[in-house]
């Protein structure tokens, strides 16, 4: 291939790279303009567990917000996650923190 061909065959590519766009995985996700979201509650003798508890507990404080509903309660697209957690008399206290976005 002539170095001419192969300057035109990187114009191509680069063309065809350009009109496709970002792939779908470079998506932008939209989240609550408002700050985070806290929720505690979570309690068990097992800090996965209470963590897991308090996770759940911010999913289900995120769905009752009026303006934000199910597709901000996705945890994992969410911003600023975190976890408080503090061992009393033999339990876990977890609370959950994060801003939610969506897709």
């Amino acid at each position: 291939m002539s170095a001419r061909s192969k300057k035109v065959c990187g114009s191509l590519l680069l063309a065809a790279a350009i009109i496709v766009g970002p792939t779908a995985g470079a998506q932008a996700k939209t989240c609550w303009p408002y700050g985070t979201v806290i929720a505690t509650a979570g309690i068990a003798v097992k800090q996965s567990t209470a963590r897991n508890f308090a996770r759940i507990n911010w999913r289900v404080k995120v769905r009752a917000i009026a303006t934000l509903g199910n597709a901000y309660t996705n945890w994992d697209l969410a911003e600023n996650r975190d976890y408080n957690c503090q061992k009393k008399l033999g339990t876990w206290r977890c609370s959950a923190v994060a801003t939610p976005c969506r897709p």
